[in-house]
């Protein structure tokens, strides 16, 4: 009902619905939900009679289990044509297109295309210093081994804690973390206490204990960063041709795109020995050297890491649809004359793929989907 449930746990209520279980849990919790929507601004609701059974129906269509009926609509008369749509991706999700001009626009969909909707993955692997490769979001909540000199746990929610061993190893032993294309988000934490947030298609490879005068790490995508600061043991991030010395803080690194972009949110950096702000943004340039933008929109830059799909008001479709090809692992396909299309808004990250671009087709571009590919028609 708040629209914070993830896919997966979407899933397991699509389940106990079907089954008819938790029966007498529902009822109170329904009826309880009814009276707070009533309560809330009952002038609102004069044209839709919120019962608890109409709520338990509205939330069995938002997840797929029977058709959508026409009290949907009519609960917001006045976006009607839209009702559907933002019921599908979340309560609270909204999204807004910036166009020359206003054009209505439907998605094409080939026959049996969402048969199998595309929904974000859960998909994590470590590589050890011997290639050995372990699936980290298939394994269970505990241990899952002891590497070398470090124990390796999983918790609760999925994150990967290395603890290093009170002997420090003699040489530097390295892992990968990686989460493929469709993998979702996964955290992981270093043995120093460092905290990973990794994006989809985004990879890390750190020391499984950090010894010597300086804590290294590698990343390939986006890996947002709380750093456990350490005077005695600098911590390093290389990214592309991006060096960042972190001095205790908080920091996003996004090497997607063919260029690197580090922004600093808490504390302080040098990047290639530039000293950056809170709120700067420090950009690769294509001849090596780098630029300094300063008030970058912070909500936007760590969007991803709460969930968000988070575009500024001049953000190109390009942009868009590889933000789509990465988290959903899809490719995209352009045809027909290239135009410019420019988005601007926020929506749930955990929907599925057709929710996505059903909202983005009010902005008259046209989508279809063939398998593993999006179509995108201008």
């Amino acid at each position: 009902m708040a629209g914070e449930c993830q896919s997966e746990e979407l899933e397991q209520v699509r389940t106990y619905l079907a089954q008819g279980s938790y029966a007498e849990e529902w009822q109170t919790v329904l009826r309880e939900e009814a009276e707070r929507i009533q309560g809330a601004d009952p002038a609102n609701l004069s044209d839709f009679d919120f019962n608890e059974a109409k709520l338990y129906g509205r939330i069995k269509e938002t997840i797929g289990i029977q058709p959508k009926e026409k009290q949907v609509v009519r609960l917001w008369p006045r976006i009607a044509a839209a009702a559907s749509i933002i019921l599908a991706i979340g309560f609270g999700g909204y999204f807004l297109f910036h166009k020359n001009h206003q054009a209505t626009a439907i998605v094409q969909l080939k026959p049996g295309t969402f048969k199998n909707d595309a929904v974000p993955g859960n998909k994590a692997f470590l590589t050890l210093a011997n290639g050995k490769q372990i699936t980290v979001s298939s394994l269970p909540v505990g241990q899952i081994s002891a590497i070398g000199n470090a124990n390796v746990q999983k918790t609760s929610n999925g994150t990967v804690i290395y603890q290093a061993a009170t002997t420090a190893a003699p040489q530097l032993v390295y892992n990968t973390f990686t989460v493929p294309r469709g993998g979702g988000k996964h955290e992981i934490k270093l043995a120093d206490g460092t905290l990973a947030v990794l994006d989809a298609g985004s990879s890390i490879r750190f020391p499984m204990s950090f010894t010597g005068k300086d804590r290294k790490v590698e990343i390939t995508g986006q890996v947002y960063f709380e750093v456990v600061h350490n005077a005695a043991q600098q911590f390093y991030v290389t990214a592309g041709n991006q060096t960042i010395q972190d001095i205790g803080t908080h920091f996003n690194v996004n090497a997607f795109d063919g260029e690197v972009k580090t922004t600093l949110l808490e504390g302080r950096v040098k990047v290639n020995n530039i000293l950056l702000q809170p709120g700067q943004q420090a950009i690769e340039n294509a001849n090596g050297s780098l630029s300094i933008v300063d008030n970058v929109n912070e909500q936007e830059v760590i969007a991803w890491k709460n969930d968000l799909f988070m575009f500024g008001k001049n953000t190109s479709l390009q942009t868009v649809m590889n933000q789509l090809s990465r988290w959903y692992d899809m490719d995209i396909e352009y045809q027909g004359k290239v135009k410019v299309y420019h988005f601007g808004g926020d929506m749930p990250r955990y929907s599925k793929l057709s929710d996505v671009l059903k909202i983005l087709a009010y902005s008259g571009v046209q989508f279809s989907v063939d398998g593993k590919k999006i179509i995108v028609y201008q």
